[in-house]
This record gives C-alpha cells, structure tokens and sequence, in this order.
C-alpha cells in the first residue's frame, strides 16, 4: 500500500471502529510477545471504550493516518499529557499505544506518527516524549531507538498473590 494518500488526523467519532480494531490488535499483540499482558476476555468493549473516552479526555490525543482512498485508518497513536510535579520540563506526552497495519508498515507511517504527536505534544506544552510498551517487545526497542528515544525509567512488578 501506498502512503501518498495518508493524512494524518485528530481521531473522531467516525473512526472509533476503525480504531478500536487497531488497538486491540496492539493489546492482542502484547500478549503474544509476554504472557504478563493476559488480556480480558471482553476485550473489543473494554477497547471501545477507552478509545471513546480518550475522544473525550482534553489530557489525551489519538491521532489516525488515514488513507483516503482505501477509506481505511492505516495507523493510530495515542498519548496523554503527564504532569511531573518535582521535575523540569513539567509536563511529559506519553504514548501508550502505536499500531501500523501490516500492509502499511515499512513504510514511515510509524515514523510520521511519532513525529506527529510529537508536534502536538509540544503544542500542548509538553517538553519530553515517553513511550511505554511490554519489556520484550524488541521491535519496540529498535523502532523507537532508531528515533532518539533512550531509556528514563525502570518499571518492575511482581504478581501481589502468590
């Protein structure tokens, strides 16, 4: 597929389907890379309605790259602006959630996503970028290391019942 009919967007609610299909996708995904992400079983709802309410949410933004001519969203990204109440820049843009179809990938759609919200974040006042995805996901690390992202926090955890 052809990117040259991509535009990317502030999602709407037009798009919620196209949306939630993707970022089910990406928790599916998740689960397949670590088995730490066990998804629920009501999952294409509980998607729904996070992607309704991050429309709603002012500290959210859900960007689509939109394939006009296929009529198709290629793409999503999704961040939320964090306050950091003890440290400078005060507030950081964290993206929780990118996905590419897989027709559209290796094509810079990603790329052009990440800078896109990244725009936006800074627009919104935010002065970083932070990205959270599993540990073991590889291409994550390489994809967002190819752009300059390096590590700012360690996340560890343990199941509370054992």
């Amino acid at each position: 597929m052809s990117i040259e009919n991509i535009v990317i967007r502030r999602a709407s609610e037009e798009d919620v389907d196209q949306v939630t299909e993707l970022v089910a996708r990406l928790k599916s995904l998740n689960e397949e890379l670590d088995p730490n992400f066990k998804v629920v079983n009501y999952l294409d709802k509980a998607v729904r309605e996070y992607v309704q309410q991050s429309l709603k949410d002012d500290r959210v933004v859900l960007l689509v790259a939109y394939d006009a001519a296929a009529k198709l969203v290629a793409g999503v990204i999704r961040f939320e602006l964090i306050d950091r109440h003890f440290y400078e820049p005060k507030i950081k843009a964290e993206i929780t959630d990118l996905y590419v179809r897989p027709q559209y990938r290796r094509k810079k759609l990603g790329v052009m996503l990440v800078q896109r919200a990244m725009e936006e974040a800074r627009k919104l006042g935010a002065g970083i970028v932070t990205v959270v995805y599993p540990a073991g996901n590889s291409i994550a690390d390489s994809f967002y290391r190819s752009l300059k992202f390096s590590e700012l926090n360690k996340e560890l955890y343990r199941p509370c019942m054992e």
